[in-house]
């Protein structure tokens, strides 16, 4: 480590490794540092630049390597790393994937040499990277020469590689031999940095101030100052401690011109200077000024929709054997016995007959729940009752519409030629479902599958038939021609892949058909309004199709219509995706995994610190117009139910959830009553929250299962109780008007919806977490009590309050008082009831 001390100063300058680590390491239970006592601004130095010393890095990194990689730092920062992996076995393709290139299959393929290894050479930016191989596009394996290794979040191992001095030093805190000391004079001159590329560094707001962070080594420093020219020095306060770094920020009001900045570095008797200057310049600045996301999307109240098992509107279109909607979901058909004896070898095949005429009668029952916005898992022609295995992107799938209607369709039909292009019946039931939906105030956004679709897909038949021959030759990713063998997702030969390149898909028919069918929807009169159209769209897996093709697709989006909401499905930390050059938000599943261990876990619970810790990095790390607008959900069609993640604690998210493939710990029964009591504290934190959050469909009514296929049951609804085993399969009326009364709470409150995040108090023995969302004329207070006892806890509140919700049983049963008409108190001291919460509200002028 390069401890810089008095002594030391006079050392040559060498640049700053200013690159972060892509995954910031957990850290311990600790409190948020508290901000540094007022001092007046210090001058800063008559000249520009400061003459102050410079700090200095020692750049021998001393990388540790595994065997089985090497690493050639490049004269822009960024290393060339090269790969090798020896195998025991065969196989026909080798890619290596990892955080570095979004966990794509396709971007970085290997080769294998004479000698039997395969390789491949990568660049890649300094920091912390997990990666595997992934053999013949099926087969996930670490790196079996790399001993250090990170869980994957589904129940394996990714192989860890370290470039550069931050990951260093990042390895050497988590090896606790990392030695620093507040005011003992001397500074760790490799974490010093600032990235004003990056939104965890630099953030403008929309009048034209901007928010500029700093990084040093944890526990280092006594204090950083911001230095601008002809200006006071601005003092800097912490905001996020993590394992190895201190972030320091600064709030700078808008300014008419460019100006250049940069930061000064004090402990003890020791004062440096980074050896960067920096401009901002906020007209000029287009990547900063690019991030905005639709301003309906900051007030929404996401309910996902998986439409085959939310409502049978119509058994006229229901396929053959379609089972009654009220069966015992455990019960086996003869067919199914007559099959296999193995009750998950026919599950995926069933049919109970949801369609968009079911999903149309409950929009009622929708608007009453309080949800104001709709996201529809695939809904295009498909064989499969998921739909991510797409026959057509041009036509809705009959089963969900009338019954009969694609065949007729697609058989005069050219892919290659919108003009061809029909509207079915169904097609045109969707459409009117959409126009009925917005009438009532719904959005609706749809499910993007563009980086596969299904084996009747009439472009892969057509390869399939007439191989290298096919006008549809380069659109797949074709693993053999004789015969002709195409890759599939995931090792899936019924999803195959379009071809990729290294910015985007290979193939410009492809673009042009996912453009045309994109405008179709969005736009589907083709008037240049697109208000009959979806109002956005939810990407799968994009992190398998190169970012270069996202690009360009946003901007045809926005184009069609610069309000459409765009999230994508990524599960970790993605700021990357939400820089303004492509989504505007994500699935915010990091909320989920830090929200559930706090609430969920026993021997693995994290302290309300670590949970305000966890959530202070993400919103940090993303720009707060997408911060705003990110889908905070708990459980989703990809994950177990929410009411078993409860009753199944100290997992990984979403992994150990599936009996069929050996999770034989895996509790499947319904869970009992403190189950759902934690599952509505899990809601009541996601309705007050930062974000916009979403309900996956049956939560609200207290359904429970394991993975798919057992979280994707059909819905319950009392109008048709009772269903076959009642105890289990009912509608839970008190979860019900929970969620009812905790989604008025939050669309009744702007500062719920917009306001700003400040966290009041931390409190780990008791478990309690208390935070405060502030907007003009409005200021909420949210006391969360995630332990099983009561709590009492002070807060540092003035004036006061009226509650307007609260888990605590009250007379009449009354827990949401929106216009707050309780007796207003002063909070110097409250009560929570365990496993629950209570909301406050403050008019301010």
């Amino acid at each position: 480590m390069n401890r810089l001390v008095p002594a030391s100063i006079a050392a040559l300058t060498a640049a700053l490794a200013t690159s972060l680590c892509c995954g910031l390491a957990p850290a311990a239970s600790l409190p948020p540092a508290s901000p540094p006592a007022a001092s007046p601004p210090r001058a800063s130095p008559a000249v520009w630049p400061p003459r102050e010393p410079i700090a200095t890095v020692d750049r021998s990194k001393g990388e540790k390597l595994p065997p089985s990689v090497t690493a050639r730092e490049r004269s822009d920062g960024r290393w060339d790393v090269s790969f090798g992996l020896s195998l025991d076995r065969a196989a026909s393709t080798v890619v290596v994937a990892g955080s570095f290139n979004g966990w794509s299959r396709d971007s970085s393929p290997m080769r294998r040499g004479a000698d039997g290894v395969w390789t491949a050479t990568v660049t890649i930016a300094p920091g912390t990277w997990d990666y595997k191989f992934v053999l013949d596009g099926a087969a996930w394996i670490p790196d079996p020469k790399n001993a250090e290794s990170a869980d994957d979040g589904q129940g394996g191992r990714n192989s860890r590689l370290r470039l550069g001095a931050l990951a260093n030093l990042d390895a050497q805190a988590a090896a606790g031999q990392a030695a620093s000391r507040v005011g003992d004079g001397a500074i760790e001159g490799a974490a010093l940095g600032h990235e004003p590329a990056r939104t965890l560094f630099l953030q403008w707001d929309r009048a034209g101030g901007v928010s500029i962070r700093y990084r040093t080594l944890a526990d280092d420093v006594e204090g950083v100052e911001l230095l601008m020219p002809e200006q006071p020095a601005r003092a800097m306060r912490p905001v996020l401690r993590t394992a190895t770094f201190q972030f320091w920020e600064v709030a700078v009001p808008p300014f008419p011109r460019p100006i250049d900045y940069t930061f000064r570095v004090q402990d003890g008797a020791l004062t440096v200077r980074d050896p960067e200057i920096y401009r901002l310049d906020a007209a000029t600045d287009a990547a900063a000024k690019a991030v905005r996301t639709p301003e309906w999307a900051k007030r929404a109240v996401w309910y996902q929709i998986f439409p085959e098992r939310f409502r049978n509107g119509r058994l006229a279109n229901d396929q053959p054997g379609a089972l009654p909607w009220t069966g015992d979901w455990h019960a086996r058909t003869d067919a199914e016995q007559a099959k296999s004896a193995d009750f998950y070898d026919t599950i995926y095949e069933r049919r109970y007959g949801g369609d968009i005429e079911g999903i149309r009668q409950k929009l009622p029952y929708l608007r009453e729940l309080g949800v104001n916005a709709l996201y529809l898992t695939p809904i295009f022609q498909s064989p499969s009752l998921h739909r991510y295995d797409a026959t057509s992107y041009i036509h809705v799938d009959e089963h969900l519409g009338t019954s009969g209607d694609y065949a007729a369709a697609e058989a005069k039909e050219d892919l290659l030629n919108p003009k061809t292009w029909t509207w079915t019946a169904s097609d045109r039931e969707f459409l009117a479902f959409l126009k009925e939906a917005k009438s009532m105030g719904f959005k609706v956004i749809i499910d993007g599958v563009f980086n596969h679709v299904g084996v009747l897909f009439p472009a892969y038949l057509d390869v399939m038939r007439n191989g290298k021959a096919s006008r549809f030759a380069d659109w797949f990713s074709v693993k053999s021609w004789d015969p002709v063998e195409i890759e599939g997702w995931a090792g899936f030969s019924a999803m195959p892949v379009f071809r990729k390149s290294e910015d985007g898909l290979a193939s410009q028919e492809v673009v042009d058909h996912i453009f045309a069918i994109t405008r179709r929807w969005m736009d589907p009169n083709g008037d240049g309004d697109p208000s009959d159209g979806v109002d956005g769209w939810r990407l799968d897996v994009p992190n398998e199709v190169p970012f270069g093709f996202w690009r360009k697709w946003r901007a045809h989006v926005k184009s069609i219509n610069p309000d459409a909401y765009l999230v994508g499905e990524i599960w970790r930390r993605a700021e990357e995706w939400v820089d303004g050059t492509v989504f505007d938000a994500v699935m915010n599943y990091p909320f989920a995994e830090t929200a559930i261990a706090w609430v969920a876990n026993r021997t693995k619970r994290i302290g309300a610190s670590e949970l305000d810790r966890r959530l202070a990095e993400l919103r940090l790390a993303y720009p707060a117009e997408s911060t705003y607008v990110l889908q905070n959900l708990l459980d989703s069609h990809d994950t177990d139910r929410i009411a078993s993640m409860v009753l199944n604690p100290d997992r990984e998210y979403n992994a150990e959830n599936r009996p069929q493939a050996g999770a034989r710990e895996y509790v499947t029964t319904k869970p009992p009553p403190w189950a759902y009591e934690k599952v509505r504290l899990l809601a009541l934190l996601q309705m007050t929250y930062v974000g916009a959050p979403m309900v996956w469909y049956g939560d609200e009514v207290g359904m429970w299962g394991a993975s798919d296929p057992s979280n994707r049951k059909p819905m319950l609804w009392s109008d048709l109780e009772p269903y076959e085993r009642p105890a289990e399969n009912r509608v839970d009326g008190e979860q019900l008007a929970f969620y009812r009364d905790a989604i008025a709470l939050r669309r009744g409150s702007p500062a719920l919806l917009v306001g700003s995040f400040a966290t009041i108090l931390t409190d780990d023995v008791q478990q309690v977490w208390v935070f405060e969302r502030t907007v003009d004329g409005e200021r909420v207070l949210v006391a969360l009590n995630a332990g099983e006892d009561e709590a009492t806890v002070r807060l540092p509140v003035e004036g006061e309050w009226h509650e307007v919700f609260t888990t605590a049983p009250r007379a009449g049963d009354r827990r949401l008082d929106l216009e707050g008409h309780a007796a207003s108190e002063r909070l110097t001291k409250v009560t929570l009831p365990a496993i629950g919460g209570r909301v406050w509200r403050q008019r301010v002028p």
